[in-house]
């Protein structure tokens, strides 16, 4: 009798660990899904025009390779962290003079990305992500190459990613309308 009740326990101790770790599983799931969505294009529709370093591009005319390896530099941008809105205090995070890039999509939506400040301990830096009136604080990082000697301690926390993307942020206009050299 007595190993019945243990392999009953035994049994429902299971259960309940799988269920939790499931549940997990799916938060963590919807999670991802959630900073995937927030920097996809594809769920806003056709972009119509894009603003950058104080210009409006209209993609139409724009040279389409150009387009591409504009995008291609966008999608290094990668999510680490959605910030709650109890984690957010905007004046500590934003910083005068910072870079944005607006998108305006076929169906009447604007998205815009601000950058924000950088953060010391990594790579990573803080960006907006303004659709329409709501703002989302997110921590991000942009996933680029950059020369670091193997012995440098510090870089880990290298400002040269974040650089790079406030680079990519200032992209002239005549980028997108100059046949680039093969």
């Amino acid at each position: 009798m007595k190993n019945r009740y243990l392999f009953i326990i035994l049994v429902l101790s299971i259960f309940a660990a799988y269920f939790l770790v499931e549940k997990d599983e799916q938060k963590e799931v919807a999670l991802i899904n959630q900073k995937r969505s927030i920097l996809s294009f594809s769920t806003y529709g056709k972009i119509n025009s894009i603003s950058v370093a104080g210009n409006t591009i209209i993609v139409k005319d724009a040279i389409e390779e150009n387009l591409n390896l504009f995008y291609d530099e966008l999608q290094k941008l990668k999510v680490d962290r959605i910030l709650e809105s109890e984690e957010v205090n905007e004046d500590l995070l934003k910083f005068d003079g910072a870079e944005t890039i607006t998108f305006n999509f076929a169906n009447g939506k604007i998205v815009s990305f601000m950058v924000g400040k950088k953060i010391e301990l990594n790579q990573s830096f803080y960006l907006a992500v303004v659709d329409g009136a709501k703002t989302t604080w997110l921590i991000a990082r942009f996933e680029t190459a950059f020369p670091a000697d193997a012995k440098d301690k510090n870089r880990d926390r290298s400002s040269i990613p974040y650089e790079k993307f406030r680079e990519v942020l200032q992209t002239p206009k005549e980028f997108f309308f100059t046949e680039l050299k093969k």
